[in-house]
């Protein structure tokens, strides 16, 4: 009979190896053992939880999370601690046996208990994770291109560039992080990745007389045969917009010898501004994570809405897997905040996990969701729900 519960020391053999089986068997095994995420795993110490699915002493499914201090992201304008699920897997010989339902089953009560009103995840396969009430919620572009398809606009001659190499250089990294708050949420870089981008590739920081007003990061690679060399340019971060010029040049100056460009920003970032054809480069919308509400009274006071929105709207809501949740709500906007009780009133609408995922997930508004017939209401009060939940581009950089 297969167990559910959660790991234990001894199961750690089992689980990392049916983890290097599923996402990195082309790997050896040993080096395997030495990535650092191995000492991680089910590390209650250090905010991370795991729970397995054990067949006959070995683990045949497993489920993790971690959870973050609600410093470290900004949710709909302010801080909201989650909890991240990763390392999420089956044995092939126990797949399509329900153990990943039953693993988030035990999962999402211990999320509530460690005070995450909400879940993030970056999925294999979106519609896999939308069966536990999981709703696309990131919006990103990938820009391809070549050093002849870039242009460079005017820069201010006051900015300078410096290589960033120290660990002290991580907290003026994260301060420039957080002003792209203005494009939407998103999961700030933390120490590790930072880390990992010292080492590997070149992250630089852009001053001016005031301090610190950008950074971005370059990465090269080889692709077979008798590789090109490429170059990858990620976290290009800039406290205004008069900073981005320079951060182009920058990057026109590191692709010198390269044969391809590939350009990771936010969507709302202007890298297509400033090419010279944009019939001949590539641009993707890209989207990965994926969130979902835990504790809903606990989402609703810990994010921000429009201080403009005035309009209470009464819901109904229905959740299966979190059953806490179950019940009528009244939201009452208040100068910015988000109060939420218990309500005998008649609802204005009634939604499941899935559908309150998408609703506040902020790539699809509740107009347009109502126009698409994923949620039923009237015409008032989806316009509401878009003035309480308003598109919201949640963003992350640091992949789990």
């Amino acid at each position: 009979m297969i167990e559910i519960r959660e790991a234990r020391e001894e199961d750690r053999e089992s689980a990392i190896r049916i983890l290097w089986k599923a996402f990195e068997a082309t790997t050896n095994y040993e080096e395997y053992l030495k990535q650092e995420w191995i000492k991680r795993w089910n590390n209650p110490e250090k905010e991370n939880y795991a729970y397995v699915a054990v067949d006959n002493g070995k683990v045949v499914s497993s489920l993790s999370f971690f959870t973050t201090s609600a410093h470290e992201q900004i949710i709909r304008d302010a801080p909201v601690r989650f909890a991240g699920v990763w390392a999420v897997t089956s044995d092939a010989a126990y797949r399509r046996k329900g153990l990943v339902r039953k693993l988030f089953d035990i999962s999402f009560p211990r999320m509530r208990e460690e005070k995450a009103p909400l879940s993030i995840l970056d999925p294999f396969h979106k519609p896999f994770y939308e069966k536990f009430s999981y709703a696309l919620a990131e919006k990103r572009a990938r820009h391809v291109f070549t050093r002849d398809q870039i242009r460079v606009g005017k820069t201010r001659e006051d900015i300078t560039s410096r290589e960033a190499k120290d660990p002290e250089d991580r907290g003026t990294i994260k301060q420039i992080d957080k002003s792209m708050a203005r494009f939407g949420s998103r999961f700030f870089s933390n120490d590790q990745f930072l880390d990992y981008a010292f080492k590997n590739g070149f992250m630089h920081i852009l001053e001016d007389k005031n301090g610190p007003v950008g950074c971005v990061w370059f990465n090269f690679t080889r692709g077979p045969p008798f590789p090109p060399i490429e170059l990858t340019v990620r976290m290009s971060r800039y406290t205004s917009d008069d900073v981005f010029p320079s951060i182009v040049e920058l990057v026109r100056n590191y692709s010198a010898n390269v044969s391809k460009i590939t350009w990771w920003a936010d969507a709302d970032v202007p890298v297509r501004h400033y090419f010279t054809d944009i019939y001949q480069t590539e641009t993707h919308m890209m989207g990965s994570m994926m969130m979902r509400v835990i504790d809903f009274e606990g989402y609703c006071r810990s994010i921000r809405i429009p201080e403009k929105t005035t309009e209470n709207v009464t819901v109904e809501l229905n959740d299966d897997q979190c059953p806490w949740n179950n019940g009528v709500y009244k939201l009452v906007p208040d100068g910015g905040n988000l109060t939420v009780e218990r309500s005998d009133s008649k609802p204005d609408i009634s939604l499941n996990a899935f559908q309150l995922s998408e609703m506040i997930g902020g790539i699809t508004p509740p107009t347009l969701l109502r126009s698409l017939q994923e949620i039923k209401c009237d015409a008032k009060t989806a316009m509401k729900l878009d003035d309480i939940f308003p598109a919201d581009t949640f963003e992350s950089y640091v992949r789990f």
